[in-house]
């Protein structure tokens, strides 16, 4: 990566023009892949670009230090929008580990039923947004046709972020989450 300096302003050489340092993007997290371009512009004329492939940093660390333990486990699910039960796994083990606290068989298995529905999740979006880009129109309907199937199990009014690591602060009579996917 280039690096440039902290003033946004490249101070001028003898006989050249001040030029400006832009960021541009990065674009947003749900294109196929995220991009950062930084630009040195010269009025209206691009000097030079930088591509920067890959960048997406939200701040969320610094974000979540002014939370309690609930309010970050929405905040993970936005890490990765197709599959953000992990990131709940993840921080919710790690809090519940510090804390010594011991979560019930029942849970166990239904955490690690959601994440495993939600990764088949990202790969069907996957597999279908990428054969669509070669041109294959009918894989891409069937991936997204087995992907409802899997968002009508969890079927809380949400598309991406569940929010079902919660499940201590759910009040009676409220749907659990797959529903009643274990009856069936």
């Amino acid at each position: 990566m280039t690096e440039y300096p902290a003033s946004a302003v490249v101070e001028p050489v003898a006989g050249e023009e001040k030029t400006l340092i832009l960021n541009m993007g990065p674009q947003h997290p749900s294109t196929h892949g995220v991009l950062r371009l930084v630009l040195e512009i010269d009025g209206e004329t691009i000097v030079r670009l930088t591509p920067e492939i890959g960048f997406l940093h939200t701040g969320i660390e610094k974000t979540c230090e002014a939370k309690f333990y609930q309010q970050v486990v929405p905040l993970t699910d936005r890490i990765d929008y197709l599959c953000p039960m992990t990131n709940n796994l993840a921080y919710c083990l790690a809090v519940e580990k510090l804390l010594g606290l011991e979560i019930p068989p029942k849970a166990q298995w239904m955490r690690v039923m959601m994440n495993e529905l939600t990764r088949i999740n990202s790969h069907l979006v996957w597999l279908g947004t990428h054969a669509m880009d070669l041109g294959a129109m009918t894989v891409f309907l069937y991936c997204f046709r087995e992907r409802e199937d899997i968002l009508r199990l969890f079927d809380d009014g949400k598309r991406t972020a569940h929010d079902d690591f919660l499940l201590p602060d759910r009040r009676p009579g409220t749907r659990t989450p797959l529903g009643d996917f274990s009856k069936k």
